[in-house]
């Protein structure tokens, strides 16, 4: 079976993290065979498939819907190829992706949708067209797929749910960081507006003004277009060395470990691969409510889930944990961490090639 993978960056994030799984996972199936084509440039994650033997193929082209001179690209490259099957992610590579592949007589066109939409009528007629040319949708959460039928952008038996793979490395040893007398809150995600982290930063200088009796400390690791509003918001507000931006880590394992909880209180999340990497490693979780985290946490059993909207409820949500016996905290480490098989990139793979074989 010949796949292509056609993504608009393969810089960092969720998208890239789960291509990346994806392709480890099939290196361990002889007969597939997967290129991965990206629309845009290089970017982080383009050399950690580089390390491991693949080769991405970059166009450098701008991707910004429409682009006609993208679609004849694509067109002549499956053509030149032939793949058995065409799986695009994100609205940029649907677009171009799947009226190519469906031009070139591609058999199998996967689309994906990888978060929540927010359409205008116009877009959403646009969208109905280009997901009319898939043979299948996958969605990455149930929410994300009632999202997108809800627009009426596709029906639901075209829509098939694939959760995201989820690996970290294995385990280096905790309290390895030299915090081990604060509580640690951290949080991995892109620094980007829906990530809600200003409003995380607010309410956690509330928790430092309170006086709990704890050395209190909020790790931030991740890149993205917000990062200097955050620094500056961080420097008004004092809390400079309480608040710690680690910038973008290839091992995640070892801040995660040397934490005591995490907390990602996001408007919208479409699935959030790091919330599971939090549970791999036995933290507590808080998260928010909206979308596909309400699917992976059991609320008050294996982490929290709190309204975004709500800058109380998330601080009495971290202060709860700060003030529960640390055996409280590790059993309900304990518990999240035991519900995470179904996340392996072994399910993943093979729930893929049960999407691309019908």
């Amino acid at each position: 079976m010949r796949i292509i993978r056609v993504v608009p960056f393969l810089d960092f994030g969720g998208l890239e993290r789960r291509v990346f799984l994806t392709a480890i996972g099939f290196q361990k199936y002889s007969d597939l065979e997967l290129e991965i084509f990206v629309l845009g440039s290089q970017g982080k994650t383009s050399g950690e498939l580089f390390r491991l033997g693949i080769h991405p193929k970059h166009f450098n082209s701008k991707i910004r819907i429409p682009n006609l001179k993208l679609i004849y690209i694509l067109y002549r490259q499956f053509r030149l190829f032939q793949p058995d099957v065409v799986h695009t992610s994100s609205a940029e590579a649907n677009f171009h992706g799947l009226i190519a592949a469906w031009l070139a007589g591609v058999p199998v066109r996967i689309g994906e949708e990888i978060g929540f939409p927010n359409h205008d009528w116009k877009w959403r007629i646009i969208f109905r067209k280009v997901y009319s040319l898939a043979t299948k949708v996958i969605a990455i959460s149930e929410a994300v797929k009632n999202r997108i039928v809800k627009l009426k952008e596709v029906k639901a038996d075209k829509v098939e749910v694939v959760y995201n793979p989820v690996f970290i490395k294995e385990k280096k040893g905790r309290r390895t960081l030299g915090y081990s007398d604060a509580f640690v809150f951290v949080t991995t995600c892109r620094l980007v507006p829906v990530k809600n982290l200003d409003t995380l930063i607010a309410v956690f200088n509330d928790l430092v003004q309170d006086e709990l009796g704890e050395e209190l400390k909020l790790w931030i690791i991740g890149e993205g277009t917000e990062r200097a509003k955050l620094e500056k918001l961080v420097n008004e507000s004092r809390l400079n060395g309480k608040v710690v931006f680690w910038g973008f880590q290839e091992n995640i394992r070892p801040y995660l470990e040397a934490a005591d909880a995490f907390v990602l209180p996001s408007f919208s999340e479409g699935f959030s691969i790091s919330l599971v990497e939090a549970m791999l490693c036995g933290l507590p979780c808080i998260v928010t409510n909206q979308g596909g985290p309400s699917e992976i946490i059991e609320d008050q059993s294996t982490g929290f889930l709190i309204n975004p909207n709500d800058p109380r409820q998330i601080k009495n949500t971290m202060q709860h944990l700060i003030q529960i016996s640390s055996q409280d905290r590790i059993q309900m480490g304990n518990q999240a961490k035991q519900a995470t098989s179904k996340y392996s990139i072994e399910n993943h793979v093979k729930r893929l090639l049960e999407v691309y074989s019908t």
